[in-house]
């Protein structure tokens, strides 16, 4: 019998007024102590095939950023080896190209170097994730919606001080979303059901 995780090819709708959504066709979800087995062994395999030199042709991002107008990192992950002075000028690289753009005449896929970053714009807050050139910007664009729409059920009506105060339950809640680069985590009651644990863990 084939593992849970062998999925078919993902396919990318949206239901009218909500959230694309991710439909994808695969056997029932286990519990979630198997699904987290599973995530670690795919984060171990994905660190041993690095360390090889194997390169998979999935969709990985290099980084995740959420900035205000001002050009203040409210949230960085990275998920490329860079220094902390690339991670300092990448930043302000990343603000200067998003900040000035038009929101209503301007799309939300930018040239970036030899990559493209995606962003959206949530009050004053950008919500930017930098993928290869050849990645599917779409899924991106869904999935930083996502994040924020997990973000705004955990909290309750997020703002940019919950971002500051409880940083360390925002790493959290994006590391349920994204592992190791990837998007991992598409059901939202499955990702709050894992939060709630962890807050009873406290």
């Amino acid at each position: 019998m084939r593992n849970w995780h062998n999925w078919l090819p993902v396919i990318w709708g949206r239901r009218p007024g909500g959230l694309g959504d991710l439909i994808a066709i695969r056997p029932a979800t286990p519990a979630v102590a198997d699904n987290d087995e599973h995530r670690r062994a795919a984060a171990r395999k994905k660190q041993q095939d690095s360390r090889k030199g194997i390169r998979r042709d999935t969709m990985v991002l290099s980084f995740i950023l959420i900035q205000n107008r001002q050009g203040k990192t409210r949230l960085a992950k990275w998920y490329a080896p860079y220094t902390d002075a690339d991670k300092i000028k990448l930043k302000g690289e990343v603000h200067r190209l998003i900040a000035p753009r038009d929101q209503k005449h301007q799309s939300n896929f930018v040239e970036f170097r030899q990559h493209r970053v995606v962003y959206r714009r949530y009050a004053g807050l950008f919500f930017c994730v930098c993928v290869d050139a050849n990645d599917n910007e779409l899924a991106y664009l869904e999935a930083i919606h996502f994040f924020v729409e997990v973000l705004d059920s955990f909290f309750g009506n997020v703002c940019e001080l919950d971002l500051v105060f409880n940083f360390y339950k925002v790493y959290a809640i994006l590391d349920e979303v994204f592992l190791a680069g990837e998007i991992e985590e598409t059901s939202k009651q499955v990702v709050l059901t894992r939060l709630e644990h962890l807050d009873k863990l406290e």
